[in-house]
């Protein structure tokens, strides 16, 4: 009796472990989606929006954490040596200029969790990227 007890009680455990495993792996997949279809939008929107209307959004891909992440070439030296003369809270406050608007669709895309984040770079002699500063879209 009490062994039949307990194999009704590890039957439920197991029930509940994969419909829980089942439900997490769903909410995976689903923010995969909603990340994609985020970047999507945004390669979309920036062609005809440039970030802070004059740079150049030079890659938009999802990361390995899930996070939407967005390169933003700053043409103008005289630009990039400003950003760099600011203080670290300075400079998130600048990249936030490269955020889509508040009543864009990205943020109707993403949920509350997911982050647009924002990479701010410039062009070295050697016709590489270097990175500036980087900060997240707040929504």
């Amino acid at each position: 009796m009490w062994l039949s007890q307990f194999q009704r009680i590890r039957t439920l455990v197991q029930v509940a472990l994969a419909l829980a495993l089942s439900v997490a792996l769903t909410a995976c997949g689903e923010e995969e989606k909603q990340a994609q279809e985020a970047a999507a939008w945004l390669k979309n929107y920036s062609q005809t929006n440039p970030p802070n209307q004059e740079w150049l959004a030079t890659n938009i891909a999802v990361d390995k954490q899930g996070q939407v992440v967005m390169d933003v070439l700053i043409p103008d030296q005289g630009q990039v040596d400003l950003v760099k003369s600011r203080t670290p809270i300075e400079q998130s406050h600048i990249v936030r200029m490269a955020c889509p608007p508040q009543g864009a669709e990205i943020w109707n895309i993403l949920s509350a969790d997911q982050v647009l984040w924002i990479n701010l770079l410039e062009k070295r002699s050697n016709g590489l990227y270097n990175p500036i500063t980087g900060a997240s879209c707040k929504h």
